[in-house]
């Protein structure tokens, strides 16, 4: 089993401190959101995602840095393709790049653009990833697709990795489709649902995506967020990376505790690898 921390920081202070605990701890990875604001409060701050990720590919050394997730609501593929290989070349290839369609209004508000529906979102989510793909890739050809057309594309130089982790968050069946096509990674998490009815889900997902991939494997990671709290209790850690790993998930990516939860935090990370 993988661990990954997310950290939505306060500021650029707030954000190294977590990237040193994260390191020290032995966490695999260091992962912030791409938001442009609070979904739930404007008052609570938030960062520019790939910003935050560029300054901590800077000053870490082992971890590896990424994004859960970009989010194509505000975002062309050619310019986060862009940023995509920069952040890389400042990680010196220890970059993890997650997409994702997007879920919040408030993102859709804050960038002007109009709320897409359940079929558009889907069908911009596979033109946007195939398009990132292939650019990753160095193909640069002209792309004439219906929501995002491109020409004179140069992707020079590329990424510092032969190919950066393409990491796809999804729940509906098309969107899971499109992480059996194209990803190496599948990033999912609870939403607005229980715990109970979060896992029962993931149960059938997991079963789709794997009829998808064809034997082909991928990285399966939980983010445990929502319903799923990783700080009650160090026992109740342990029994979420046990209850996950059965269901077939690989990596686990839990936000960075409060400060009524920091005394668990501590006890687990302490001895982080007993969990793996």
């Amino acid at each position: 089993m993988r661990f990954g921390l997310k950290v939505n920081a306060a500021g650029w202070t707030d954000a190294a401190e977590w990237a040193g605990r994260a390191e020290e701890a032995g966490f695999d990875g260091l992962w912030t959101g791409d938001n442009l604001r609070n979904p739930r409060d404007p008052a609570v701050p938030v960062l520019d995602g790939p910003t935050v990720v560029t300054a901590w590919a800077a000053t870490t050394s082992r971890i590896r840095v990424g994004l859960l997730i970009a989010n194509l609501v505000f975002r062309q593929p050619t310019v986060l393709a862009k940023q995509v290989l920069t952040m890389d070349h400042v990680a010196g290839g220890r970059f993890d790049f997650g997409i994702g369609s997007g879920v919040w209004p408030t993102d859709h508000g804050m960038a002007g653009v109009p709320v897409w529906t359940a079929r558009e979102r889907v069908e911009r989510l596979t033109e946007f990833v195939e398009v990132v793909e292939r650019l990753l890739a160095g193909d640069v050809t002209d792309h004439d697709g219906p929501y995002y057309p491109y020409s004179l594309a140069s992707m020079t130089p590329g990424p510092v990795q032969e190919r950066v982790p393409l990491i796809i968050a999804a729940n509906a069946p098309k969107a899971l489709a499109v992480v059996a096509a194209h990803g190496d990674g599948w990033v999912t998490f609870p939403g607005a649902a229980s715990e109970a009815d979060f896992y029962e889900a993931s149960l059938e997902r997991l079963r789709l995506l794997d009829e998808g991939l064809g034997g082909r494997s991928v990285r399966r990671i939980l983010l445990a967020y929502g319903a799923i709290s990783p700080w009650e209790s160090v026992d109740g850690f342990a029994r979420l990376v046990e209850r996950y790993r059965g269901a077939g998930f690989d990596e686990i990516v839990v936000y960075a505790p409060k400060d009524h939860e920091r005394a668990v935090f501590d006890k687990v990370t302490s001895n982080l690898d007993n969990y793996r």
